[in-house]
């Protein structure tokens, strides 16, 4: 009777092998380690299978190992970071995706971070379509990035981050080589770094072509004279590049704006210095037109004020709507400042945070009123100073 239960025990715990449910992971294993090693590593835990790759020459320094029970997971768990050799060895609890990935790549290539990239999007995929195409595997948060064009398409590649790296390994399992629409994507493990990069050489690659900058003009600049020269003497030199006109020296007569800023003392007052941003601002500040100033970023470059009135609900249209624009390119730069009369406006337009607007989610920051209203009082103040100089120059 003994006999026939422990042959039943044996079937289960080989049926339980195939299903890599007892499996783990070791890292950082001797690249001369053998099979025999990793046994008398883990003695007295009851090894199913050891999974270890050679491939032309070159070891990994990482193996899986199929245990018979659960228990022995958990005594294995416990000699994690004990030494093999002159090494310590990390031991982790891995999953039957994690196992696919492995013998896929015969275990050469060693993936830690939860981001995977994408190839093959869609010129009209979206953040909604990738969030489908993974259906119910967990993505981080603003964990999808798409890289496009200055008119909103996509130009085919992307990245994911997922909140652990069993969801990546079984996204990797799963959805390689499936369909978005009508291509199929092709996935590749990748990291934080790889995507961070991505990302901010294509913010670069896009502010110029915003700007209206061809690639080939930055390629063709000399990185060390524009290094060594001055500013005030590079940006003539840089509009002749451009073939744009240079720009006139200022005149040395005095105008009649120069004149209006000289004190009755004969002193004169200090020139302001105007604004380099590029991007075009109002001078005078809006608040006739709504108490309450939303910030919002992001926006589609073809935005008008009515995708915006669309973007919020019907019952807190906003009184003002003021979209920022480049000021080289007269275009809009995915800003603007979204004027309310109430606070309770405000709180249910903020609540429209990170909603998409066509291909792109919004964000939306809430400006204080106090800081409105201290311009008021500022403003206010110069002129009742500026009307007492009057005054007293008069008397």
């Amino acid at each position: 009777m003994s006999r026939d239960r422990h042959r039943q025990d044996d079937r289960t715990s080989s049926k339980s092998s195939r299903n890599h449910d007892y499996l783990i992971k070791l890292r950082g294993i001797p690249y001369s380690s053998t099979k025999d090693d990793i046994k008398k590593f883990l003695h007295p835990c009851r090894i199913d299978t050891v999974h270890l790759f050679n491939n032309r020459g070159s070891s990994s320094d990482e193996c899986l190992v199929d245990l018979e029970l659960e228990a022995d997971v958990k005594d294995a768990l416990k000699k994690s970071n004990q030494l093999m050799g002159n090494r310590y060895i990390e031991i982790l609890q891995a999953t039957v995706y994690e196992y696919n990935f492995f013998v896929k790549h015969k275990g050469m290539i060693s993936w830690r971070e939860p981001v995977i990239r994408m190839n093959g999007l869609p010129y009209t995929c979206t953040m909604g379509d990738v969030q489908n195409f993974f259906k119910d595997i967990p993505i981080a948060r603003n964990g999808i990035y798409i890289t496009r064009d200055m008119t909103d398409n996509a130009l085919g590649g992307g990245y994911v981050a997922f909140i652990s790296m069993d969801n990546a390994y079984k996204a990797m399992d799963i959805y390689d080589q499936a369909h978005i629409q009508h291509r199929y994507i092709q996935l590749s493990p990748s990291t934080y770094d790889e995507a961070k990069k991505t990302i901010l050489n294509d913010a670069v690659l896009n502010g110029k072509r915003f700007a209206g900058e061809s690639d080939d003009e930055d390629n063709n600049n000399n990185t060390q004279n524009r290094t060594n020269r001055s500013p005030r003497n590079s940006r003539p030199t840089s509009r002749i590049h451009r073939g744009l006109p240079a720009k006139q020296p200022p005149s040395q007569s005095i105008t009649s704006r120069s004149r209006s800023r000289q004190r009755h003392d004969g002193s004169r007052r200090p020139s302001r210095k105007r604004s380099r941003s590029p991007v075009r601002h109002s001078s005078r500040t809006s608040i006739q037109n709504g108490e309450y100033l939303v910030k919002m970023r992001g926006m589609p470059f073809t935005v008008v004020e009515k995708d915006i009135r669309e973007f919020f609900p019907s019952a807190i249209q906003p009184v003002h709507i003021k979209i920022l624009y480049d000021r080289r390119t007269n275009r809009p730069n995915g800003d603007a400042h979204i004027y309310f009369n109430t606070m309770d406006q405000v709180n249910e337009a903020v609540k429209c945070d990170r909603k998409y607007m066509g291909s792109r989610y919004v964000e939306i920051y809430f400006e204080s009123r106090r800081t409105l209203s201290s311009n008021r009082r500022r403003s206010k103040s110069k002129d009742s100073s500026h009307h007492s100089s009057r005054s007293s120059s008069k008397t």
